[in-house]
């Protein structure tokens, strides 16, 4: 499974803007309508939307595409919500889902019980919305060919490539396929997978019980225990910031951000 987010927005100012805003990390590809981003091995689907998100809030929009060899999704963020296309039979686009989400029992039990909404691709509406966030994104993008690949959603293969070379991004289109074949992956190897560390959630719970044991066994005013309460709440939400910013804003920015530049007809390199 191969994931990329494309936005217009040049590497340099991404680059500087993601690392003072703690988005990351990831790879920069400069392209010549913008910045492909690849994120590194084992982002999970929330988290490359969530980077994508904030790409989207730098740089006007984005888009994250998710493929593997039979099936593929197309995320067009012009809003906090993106707009979904998706190519490939229903189980394919459903096994890709869960693996991207690296989802256990329950997630692809919900997955499954929401895979009606594969459903909506062929939509007319559905799919001519998909076109007008590309052009949001993208002024320049051809509205036909973008359409017309949208349309052949049964055809999983080769999807990403070709739809942004169908929509006139055939340098988008080359990075994909470089990273398809595992180009990119000695520099994406060395970036931590932006998971967020869940520890200080987990000790919430356990905190507030034991304060509200220590208000029972030694009288104190159940106001002192509220107050305790959201303490422990806004300290422990403090330190998930915390640790997030030391996935990038403390490390060098050519390290947990390195641009990779790619010349025509070469791979990526450093």
């Amino acid at each position: 499974m191969r994931m990329l987010i494309w936005t217009p927005l040049n590497a340099a100012e991404l680059q500087k803007s993601m690392h003072s805003g703690n988005v990351g990390p990831a790879a920069l590809v400069p392209v010549q309508s913008g910045t492909v981003l690849l994120p590194p091995p084992g982002t999970r689907l929330n988290e490359a939307a969530y980077m994508t998100n904030r790409v989207r809030r730098i740089g006007g929009g984005a888009a994250l595409a998710v493929w593997n060899d039979d099936a593929a999704l197309l995320y067009m963020f012009t809003t906090t919500l993106g707009r979904a296309s998706m190519w490939g039979s229903r189980e394919a686009v459903l096994r890709l889902s869960a693996q991207a989400k690296q989802s256990g029992p329950v997630g692809r039990f919900f997955d499954r019980s929401t895979a009606g909404l594969v459903d909506l691709r062929e939509k007319e509406k559905w799919q001519l919305d998909a076109v007008d966030k590309l052009t949001a994104l993208y002024p320049a993008a051809s509205r036909k060919g973008s359409l017309e690949r949208i349309r052949d959603y049964g055809n999983g293969r080769a999807a990403i490539p070709e739809f942004f070379r169908a929509a006139g991004l055939p340098e988008v289109a080359q990075v994909a396929e470089l990273a398809e074949q595992g180009r990119a992956d000695s520099v994406l190897g060395t970036l931590e997978a932006p998971h967020a560390q869940q520890w200080p959630l987990a000790l919430i719970v356990p905190l507030i019980a034991l304060t509200a044991l220590a208000t029972i066994m030694f009288g104190v005013p159940a106001v002192v225990y509220y107050l305790t309460a959201a303490l422990l709440v806004v300290v422990m939400l403090g330190l998930l910031v915390v640790l997030r910013r030391r996935l990038v804003r403390t490390k060098p920015i050519n390290t947990v951000l390195p641009v990779i530049p790619v010349t025509q007809g070469a791979v990526p390199t450093d």
